[in-house]
């Protein structure tokens, strides 16, 4: 394929793209929110490019490019990469001191984040720095996810010093330690769960976190356990593609040179193949995935790739009707059985492979359907834990090398599967907020609403707070404040699912 063609079959995702010269070498790293609009900037005609952009665009004969969940991860993969990789024309990024780094202070026995162009005038040597990053806009909501995450201020000492908590605190962007709302034990607690992920150790984070979780539950501080369950949850929504990011920069490590996309993908597949024994090569490779919250709002997905590639048109997602609890393989059982129930009917194509998301439990599980059903596919389960595979018929798990294309196909895939059906449970979530009970209330609009769960929760926490912590919070006075006590009261019977 030239490289006009590969141009215009590039995707319209956020991304990050690399320029090769005619050795294979990589000259330039760049990101962006749409990959086929950026990369075919360069290439207008007559386009008053500067010198050396001209320059660098003489050399480029190939085009690689890594897609991202968003913007924000795209610019946190450029940044490494670059550190990686070092392209003749990003050299000038690692002298240039006007580009931002995210700061945490440590000359504060409550650090702050913030970002700052670091110069010799202000940098501290009580600091944390972590960066240069191309992208100011950016690297803002880098930082505004992070303190919506881990609640660490931003505001100066002298703000800090005044003892009130200011908005930040209001829309939960802060644990407003100038108060004395939050023990610094536990605000550094924070602070240093921002800083491990920031560096990518994520795994470690995650592990102690859910750690943290399971001693506050045994200590019947649910509420504290109920805080960190969300605060992992929205880690692991930040992360739900950044594993792919991992194995790629993993695979630059092992690699002088990173295969072009076509050839990693052709290759994963057929180490996939080699590796599984299978009797045909994967073109066809289905995923599937459970998403619930203590078993309320259910829902599995399907994600459908083609030759390495997603097929979005094939995805399905699955409202589960299954209602007796947790049970994960009783919901996989579900899904399976109404994907293959009537193919023959619909007429849909069976594919290559099946993977399901779990262990042995959830295979077993699928194995049962597809024999009942007389379907003879390949069948493999994805354990996240050990990223172990397990294969039908096969007594042992398949540890797939850590650098080799299958496995970063695989993730690849088991993440995509998790992303949508993260995004449906998301979805129905919202929809069952929005007509909840609050609804109902006279003068509380939409406005007040998400002030009112963002702030409380749920239903029943608004309905246990005070007429006094109704009353503070912006919008809401005595007389909607009481309005609220007395519906909410009166109807304590009312129930949803949150």
């Amino acid at each position: 394929m030239n490289l006009t063609d590969r141009i215009k079959n590039l995707p319209e995702n956020s991304g990050v793209y690399l320029f090769k010269n005619e050795n294979g070498e990589i000259v330039y790293i760049g990101k962006a929110n749409s990959l086929k609009n950026r990369v075919s900037s360069y290439f207008i005609k007559n386009y008053p490019h500067s010198p050396k952009v001209k320059q660098m665009i003489k050399q480029i004969i190939d085009i690689e490019y890594i897609v991202t969940a968003s913007e924000v991860e795209a610019l946190l993969l450029e940044s490494r990469l670059i550190k990686k990789v070092k392209p003749y024309f990003n050299t000038q990024l690692k002298d240039d001191k006007s580009y931002p780094f995210i700061q945490i202070t440590r000359d504060n026995p409550f650090p702050a984040i913030c970002l700052i162009r670091k110069s010799s005038k202000i940098t501290k040597k009580k600091a944390l720095y972590y960066g240069p990053f191309t992208d100011v806009e950016a690297t803002r909501k880098v930082v505004q996810k992070l303190r919506n995450i881990f609640k660490i201020r931003n505001c100066s000492q002298q703000k800090f010093n005044s003892g009130k908590p200011c908005l930040d605190y209001q829309i939960e962007l802060c644990s407003a330690p100038c108060a004395g709302r939050i023990e610094q034990d536990e605000y550094l607690l924070k602070v240093k769960e921002c800083t491990l992920l920031l560096s990518g150790r994520h795994r470690v984070l995650l592990k102690n976190m859910k750690q943290e979780m399971k001693i506050a539950a045994q200590l019947m501080l649910y509420e504290k356990a109920a805080k960190i369950r969300d605060t992992i949850s929205m880690i692991e929504k930040v992360l739900s593609q950044e594993k792919a990011s991992r194995s790629y920069i993993k695979r630059i490590d092992s690699y002088n040179k990173i295969n072009t996309a076509k050839e990693s993908l052709q290759k994963g597949l057929q180490e996939l193949r080699e590796y599984l024994k299978l009797p045909v090569l994967p073109r066809t490779i289905e995923a599937y995935d459970i998403s619930n919250i203590q078993g309320r709002l259910a829902v599995g997905s399907m994600v459908s790739f083609q030759y390495g590639m997603p097929d979005k048109k094939r995805y399905k997602h699955f409202k589960i009707r299954y209602e007796q609890g947790i049970n994960d393989c009783a919901m996989m059982e579900e899904v399976l059985r109404r994907r293959f129930g009537n193919y023959q009917l619909n007429k849909e194509k069976l594919p290559d492979l099946i993977l399901v998301d779990g262990g042995k439990g959830q295979l077993n599980i699928a194995a049962r359907v597809l024999q009942e059903l007389n379907l003879l596919i390949s069948l493999v389960s994805l354990a996240e834990r050990e990223e172990l595979l397990f294969q039908h018929g096969v007594k042992d798990p398949i540890l797939l090398p850590g650098n080799s294309d299958a496995f970063f196909l695989i993730q690849r895939i088991r993440d995509e599967a998790h992303r949508f059906a993260l995004s449906y449970h998301k979805k129905l979530r919202s929809k069952t907020i929005r007509n909840s009970l609050i609804d109902f209330i006279p003068g509380i609009g939409e406005k007040r609403k998400t002030l009112l769960l963002t702030k409380f929760k749920s239903i029943e926490h608004i309905r246990n707070a005070s007429l006094e912590e109704l009353k503070k919070l912006p919008g809401i006075g005595k007389k909607s404040a009481q309005k609220i006590k007395d519906i909410l009261e009166a109807r304590h019977d009312f129930k949803i699912q949150e």
